[in-house]
């Protein structure tokens, strides 16, 4: 009996350390884009979050679900907008072959005019492009492909990588 109690205290042992050095989730800063002007136009601008996980898809789910609470109080005060609109959800995300895919619900194509669906495309695909793992991102509107997004008609027919310097729009 002892021997058996032995055996059972070093396991729990050894899969408390598994828990902790490999599995436990880990404070990490990650980079999301908000929207700035610069000389009259809009640009994306990088703001620095911290989000829990291990791995390029809880990093990134964690990315974009501060990407779209939006900028803080503090961001804000210095002139940093969001052009996602509201109320837009992360239903799912994953990362393949250096692809995210990232599938948001239908209020990301509400509202706005192409400088407004500019904005949020690139929002979208500068923080979905912000690890080394990932390289393009495509998005799914709840659920679905799609050619475009919204009523402007900006191509999202395949995977977007992201321009080697900041758009304007």
């Amino acid at each position: 009996m002892r021997r058996i109690l032995v055996w059972i205290a070093v396991l729990v042992v050894a899969a408390a350390l598994i828990w902790w050095t490999q599995l436990r989730p880990q404070e990490t800063r990650v980079t999301v884009f908000f929207v700035g002007t610069a000389d009259g136009a809009g640009t994306m601008v990088p703001v620095q979050r911290t989000v829990q996980g291990r791995g390029a898809q809880e990093l990134l789910r964690g990315a974009f679900e501060a990407l779209l609470a939006g900028p803080t109080a503090q961001e804000r005060a210095k002139g940093l907008t969001t052009e996602i609109p509201a109320g837009t959800r992360l239903r799912d995300l994953s990362v393949r072959e250096g692809v995210v895919t990232v599938d948001l619900s239908e209020a990301v194509g509400s509202g706005g005019g192409s400088s407004s669906m500019q904005g949020r495309l690139w929002q979208i695909v500068y923080t979905g492009t912000v690890l080394p793992a990932a390289r393009q991102v495509r998005l799914i509107i709840e659920g679905e492909e799609r050619q475009a997004l919204g009523g402007e008609g900006l191509m999202i027919d395949r995977p977007i990588a992201r321009p080697p310097t900041y758009p304007r729009f």
